[in-house]
């Protein structure tokens, strides 16, 4: 069935940043929640941006890096995102594609959640395991 992954993912929290967060408080909550990306959100809510941990080490080694520098100057800008009927095989596709390791979920222009090529990557493990162990049942009871 398409879109049970992500239908399932965009139940979880989201967590997210908004426009006037600096680089420390990313570097935080991303710590604090264990996460590699989260959205930045305008104060109307509209998702505007997404940072991850990847942007924030590209700018950390920069001579003029700064804690209090706001996320909006290294967040990127532009958007991948897929909605609530995604396919795992059209995850694993867009995200090799556009070599991201994050997808933001979304839903008639509203955030839904996020997916990481971790949840995909998980999802895959499971449904292999679950197929050798109906094999391994067909297998011994025949």
């Amino acid at each position: 069935m398409a879109g049970r992954l992500v239908r399932k993912l965009a139940e979880r929290d989201c967590y997210s940043l908004g426009e006037n967060d600096t680089l420390k408080t990313a570097s935080e909550a991303l710590a604090k929640n264990n996460l590699g990306a989260m959205p930045i959100l305008a104060s109307g809510g509209k998702v505007i941006g997404i940072i991850s941990e990847r942007d924030i080490a590209r700018k950390i080694h920069q001579e003029n890096f700064s804690n209090d520098e706001t996320v909006t100057n290294i967040m990127t800008k532009k958007i991948i995102s897929c909605d609530l009927n995604i396919s795992v095989t059209e995850l694993m596709e867009t995200m090799t594609e556009k070599k991201i390791r994050h997808m933001l979920i979304m839903n008639n222009d509203e955030l839904k959640g996020i997916v990481s090529i971790g949840d995909v990557v998980n999802h895959l493990i499971e449904n292999y395991k679950e197929e050798n162990k109906n094999l391994r049942n067909y297998i011994n009871n025949s």
